[in-house]
């Protein structure tokens, strides 16, 4: 078998160094260069796009804030009616109801009472969802504002936005869920003891204090 063979000429060397060079070269802007400028493209992309959520999730959470505060100043600023006597719990319930008509539902849990001398404190918790913010506001204001005394405590909203995370709430007429806790003030002046009246904390803490003593 007869082999040919001859050695390359410089001219031809110097032409298969430049040839490989250049496929070197589109290799590497192929294989490492564009997909790296692709990558970077898509990271800027995708951080504008997390700045602009991220811009938007700030704008709630401050126009809740805003919200939250301004429920809680209703809740302590004491305004409230007349202290009425001892037993008032069924009035009381009326007036409830008749606040809470205008929501779209509510449920309202009474705790045990309690007793410091003359006055009884009726606590309960109260949660209700209302079709928008001024809505809510009225609906506390109208609690605090009430025939009987009523001090409101602990106010907590959550909002239900599933369509945008950008909203004013302040014009939203999106679905607001308030939870509170509150407390009906009654006196024993005027009121008739029965068997749900508990024993006066007052006294009890001064037994405590005289058994303790001897």
């Amino acid at each position: 078998m007869k082999v040919l063979s001859r050695e390359f000429t410089t001219k031809e060397k110097v032409l298969i160094a430049i040839l490989a060079a250049i496929i070197l070269v589109l290799c590497y802007f192929w294989v490492v260069d564009f997909p790296v400028r692709n990558g970077i493209e898509e990271a800027k992309s995708q951080r504008q796009s997390l700045g602009v959520e991220l811009d938007a999730v700030k704008t709630k959470i401050k126009g809740l804030e805003q919200m939250q505060s301004e429920l809680n100043s209703l809740g302590s600023s004491g305004r409230g009616g007349y202290m009425a006597s001892y037993n008032n719990s069924k009035a009381e319930i009326a007036a409830l109801n008749d606040i809470l008509s205008d929501t779209k539902e509510y449920l309202v849990s009474f705790d045990d009472l309690t007793r410091e001398g003359d006055l009884v404190r009726r606590a309960f918790t109260i949660e209700f969802t209302t079709k928008g913010y001024s809505a809510a506001k009225k609906t506390i204001l109208n609690l605090e504002n009430s025939e009987y005394r009523c001090r409101i405590g602990d106010l907590s909203c959550v909002v239900e936005d599933k369509d945008s995370s950008n909203v004013d709430l302040k014009k939203w007429k999106g679905d607001i869920k308030v939870s509170a806790t509150a407390t009906f003030y009654e006196t024993m002046v005027g009121g008739v003891e029965d068997e749900g009246l508990p024993a006066d904390e007052t006294e009890n803490a001064t037994t405590d204090t005289t058994a303790a003593q001897d």
